[in-house]
């Protein structure tokens, strides 16, 4: 599972993306290639958008901009009114 996810990362980076959206991507990675990945995060010229729960990897990051989402912070569709 980790050298694909490796190989993933790698394909994603080498393509030279505008954006790259990542989900929780130290899943399944050892300690040092989470470091690979943090350089290779901070190398690119892409717009990164990082969802992760790994301490590590958000220390190393802590200097990017970053928007922390809380469960209130996301709208909410109206409710629709209640029938008689």
């Amino acid at each position: 599972m980790g050298q694909q996810r490796r190989l993933d990362l790698a394909l994603a980076l080498a393509a030279r993306p505008h954006v790259l959206l990542l989900d929780e991507p130290t899943n399944h990675l050892s300690v040092s290639l989470v470091d690979e990945l943090t350089e290779a995060l901070r190398a690119t010229d892409a717009a990164v958008v990082l969802a992760t729960h790994d301490r590590q990897l958000r220390r190393d990051l802590r200097t990017w901009p970053h928007l922390e989402l809380s469960p209130t912070a996301i709208p909410r569709p109206p409710t629709s009114p209640a029938r008689s």
